[in-house]
């Protein structure tokens, strides 16, 4: 007992007492993020009463100009330390429509808010393992409900579904896989009819339009294959500097160039002009994504080897699948790809 006595420390505060020995590290920590996470919101509310205050000073100068009735609304607010009303005047309903925009606008200012602190949130855990990824995943499905018209809410969704849909093919879950990656196609496809503007909606739908190729007809998917080039060009033209966008142009090229003689025949019945593309421009391609991002991304590491394999230059495409194999494995897909990549190196080192 005396161990403990001489050991433990006592925190008060947050309405509860906690006395802890040896995991005092761990707790003291937990506490010191608590905190900032506390002040954060402490100015995230300080910025909303000043947009508040910046609202009601409108109004009240709009007002002021209004003829004067007996007859009013009153809207009470708190300010956080004491309470105060705010009286507009109703006189032909002019200040009821003031009142309107005023909750209106308000009302985005929060909806703004708490968008950007879960995006930056759930940007953070996309770039994590497969716990933080389908984290991300229950944050946005949670969150849908209040953003059914914010674009930078419904990619995120889209990629969100997309990433999950990965983990649960891995787990062998083909029927919930099909199901998420369908979801992300829509998610993507909302988002482009908000905002055609929005690269990472053109983005993202071309991912996930893709990926329901394996469960669409060939015929479907020989058509979508156009609309996937489609809005994988456009999002380069919005967004020239993200290197998934050329990774994705490479690998529809990749996959064009790869395409069955019977896929290329009945290309050839569904449309005047076939889609063509050679290994040389997909590997361009990824090339490119490499220069954008150099020495991180495995999986594009991959299909820069697997092009020189097809140009038969395999001491390049060794060389590369060499660098893919050192990079950390942090998701399911790179699961995938380190066993893809180990195969092909068994295959064509010398």
């Amino acid at each position: 007992m005396s161990f403990f006595r001489q050991h433990a420390a006592i925190i008060s505060g947050i309405g509860t007492t906690v006395i802890f020995g040896t995991g005092a590290t761990i707790l003291y920590f937990r506490l010191a993020h608590v905190a900032r996470e506390l002040e954060r919101l402490g100015a995230t509310v300080a910025s909303l009463k000043a947009d508040f205050a910046e609202l009601r000073d409108r109004l009240s100068t709009s007002s002021g100009r209004r003829r004067k009735n007996p007859s009013f609304y009153s809207l009470a607010t708190s300010s956080g330390d004491d309470d105060e009303e705010v009286y507009l005047d109703a006189y032909g309903g002019s200040d009821l429509e003031s009142l309107k925009e005023v909750a209106a606008e308000l009302h985005d200012n929060l909806n703004s808010t708490a968008g950007h602190d879960i995006f930056t949130r759930v940007d953070r855990l996309f770039d994590g393992e497969n716990t933080d990824q389908e984290e991300a995943y229950r944050l946005l499905l949670k969150s849908k409900a209040r953003h059914p018209t914010d674009v930078e809410f419904l990619w995120r969704l889209s990629k969100a579904c997309y990433l999950v849909s990965r983990i649960e093919g891995t787990r062998g879950n083909d029927e919930k896989k099909k199901e998420l990656l369908y979801m992300a196609r829509d998610n993507a496809g909302d988002a482009l009819k908000l905002n055609d503007s929005c690269g990472n909606a053109h983005k993202w739908f071309a991912i996930t339009l893709g990926s329901v190729g394996d469960y669409e007809t060939t015929q479907n998917k020989i058509k979508n294959g156009f609309y996937i080039k489609k809005h994988i060009e456009k999002a380069i033209e919005l967004t020239p500097g993200d290197p998934s966008n050329h990774h994705m142009l490479g690998r529809w090229c990749f996959s064009v160039y790869m395409l069955s003689w019977i896929e290329r025949n009945l290309a050839a019945t569904l449309f005047a002009t076939p889609p063509t593309a050679s290994v040389d421009d997909a590997l361009r391609e990824f090339l490119e994504a490499e220069k954008l991002n150099p020495g991180r991304w495995k999986e594009n590491m991959l299909f820069i080897a697997k092009s020189y394999i097809e140009k038969r230059q395999y001491s390049e495409a060794t060389e590369w699948l060499e660098k893919a194999e050192k990079i950390e494995i942090k998701s399911a897909d790179d699961e995938e790809q380190q066993t893809e990549i180990q195969q092909l190196l068994v295959k064509y080192r010398r």
